[in-house]
């Protein structure tokens, strides 16, 4: 009885039975009904009431006026889920991608609601995966513009060295570029010192500095290869312990600086984050940038090592100090060894510095040019003429007792407050105090014949200036 019932209910049938049932039942049947009542009235002798009374047709339109709203009702039943599905469309269409459509009906519109439903988990997926791939994408341009920033540092870095900037600040920016790559991230660079050897820190970013001032590693105890503390990490080296207390990291890692096979410092960049794991190409800018302190250590050292073998001064192209020391020692053993004399002169311009501040550098420039120009003209090839410093002149007398350089200093003096005010067109004068000293009387090496003349020289000025003292 029921599976006859589910057979004659309307509920699994589709839309198109549904319409066909639907008209019938709103226009066909009535309308037969109508046609035969019409007719009968019109044509009585028909007899096609055959033999109905009145209280029968009234029953029969009656039935026919319930058949009518059973069709209306037919019809409204498959409208109205039509227009509800649309508007719930509509609402999805608008971004409510967590509606659910109710499944009520066993027809193409229960198929549609499932279909749409469907449909809007599969939107509601796409959009979850969309956002999820917008996050990638986030931090893909957030590592991307971290290489662009770090691209740029070593950039600056490069130009910094080609531009002969001192190790001092190349460094400095590269503890800072460095610290940049990571959020709160703690970068330095240490150095060994010259003297002892020991490393010590030379550069610091973005950690306060007294607690890398009280840092000291000894040579033997500094780790000679790259070394990366992360959560990854096993044991630590007792050295690497001591580092992360003293800038109070967590996680470090730290890059050797060698030229030439010999270890010079060390870089660093670390942070005190829980469960880091540094990444590989993180470590592999840091060897990039180790390899740019390297280069600017290296380049250092070749210019210190420049300087020691240069002999001659930039600006006056005379000997610079460190050649007329070791010639003038180089001249008092060869005076010992024949019983000859040597003397020295150190020449200092007076009142220099007020000088410096009244014209200018570039006059200044100007005055210790010819200032040069007059001393090598004052002495015989053999002789040797340095700038000692800033604004004082030393001359290496071969074979001149005291009193023979006090006369070459005299006429040096007197040739100074004649003529250099005329070579620089300058109305006033300007003089000299000389200090003279001689082998072996003021002394039997350089730095003793030096000090000597040192000293006479604040006695000439201490006496009024533009004198030789001897």
């Amino acid at each position: 009885m029921i599976s006859f019932l589910k057979k004659m209910s309307l509920v699994p049938k589709g839309l198109r039975y549904k319409t066909m049932i639907a008209f019938a039942l709103m226009s066909l049947i009535p309308l037969l009904v109508c046609v035969w009542l019409v007719t009968s009235y019109i044509f009585p002798n028909i007899n096609l009431f055959l033999g109905l009374s009145l209280g029968n047709i009234s029953l029969i339109l009656f039935i026919s006026i319930v058949i009518s709203i059973l069709g209306f009702y037919t019809t409204k039943e498959m409208i109205d889920p039509v227009i509800k599905i649309a508007g719930d469309a509509k609402d999805i269409a608008d971004g409510d991608v967590d509606r659910v459509i109710k499944v009520e009906r066993e027809d193409e519109i229960g198929d549609l609601s499932m279909s749409l439903n469907a449909m809007t988990q599969k939107i509601k997926e796409n959009i979850e995966e969309l956002k999820a791939y917008g996050e990638k994408t986030k931090l893909i341009n957030i590592e991307i513009n971290k290489k662009v920033l770090a691209l740029s540092g070593l950039l600056q870095i490069g130009s910094l060295i080609s531009s002969s900037a001192d190790l001092q600040t190349v460094l400095d920016f590269i503890a800072r570029k460095l610290s940049d790559l990571e959020d709160g991230a703690v970068s330095f660079v240490m150095l060994a010192d010259e003297t002892s050897g020991d490393f010590q820190v030379a550069s610091v970013y973005n950690v306060d500095e007294t607690r890398a001032q009280g840092l000291k590693i000894k040579k033997s105890d500094m780790p000679s290869r790259s070394i990366v503390i992360d959560k990854d990490s096993g044991a630590k080296p007792e050295i690497v312990s001591r580092i992360l207390e003293s800038f109070d990291l967590k996680n470090i890692a730290m890059i050797p600086i060698v030229v030439s096979k010999k270890q010079h410092g060390l870089l660093a960049i670390g942070n005190k984050k829980d469960d880091y794991a540094f990444k590989d190409d993180e470590t592999e800018l840091l060897k990039v940038f180790a390899k740019q302190a390297t280069i600017a250590v290296e380049n250092d050292l070749l210019i210190k090592k420049a300087k020691e073998l240069a002999v001659k001064d930039e600006l006056t192209g005379l000997y610079n100090e460190s050649f007329m020391r070791g010639r003038l020692d180089e001249e008092i053993k060869r005076a010992c060894l024949y019983q000859r004399p040597c003397g020295y002169l150190l020449v200092d311009i007076d009142g220099f510095k007020d000088f410096h501040e009244r014209f200018g550098e570039r006059k200044a420039e100007l005055l210790l040019k010819a200032m040069g120009e007059i001393l090598k003209g004052s002495v015989t090839e053999v002789d040797r003429v340095g700038r000692m410093a800033i604004d004082s002149f030393g001359m290496i007398l071969v074979e001149r007792n005291k009193k023979q350089a006090a006369g070459i200093a005299e006429e040096l003096r007197k040739k100074v407050e004649a003529g250099l005010a005329k070579i620089l067109q300058l109305t006033e004068k300007i003089t000299v105090s000389i200090g003279v000293s001689e082998n072996p009387i003021d002394g039997s090496t350089a730095d003793e014949l030096m000090e000597k003349a040192e000293k006479l020289v604040k006695n000439a000025k201490s006496l009024g200036k533009n004198r030789v003292a001897v």
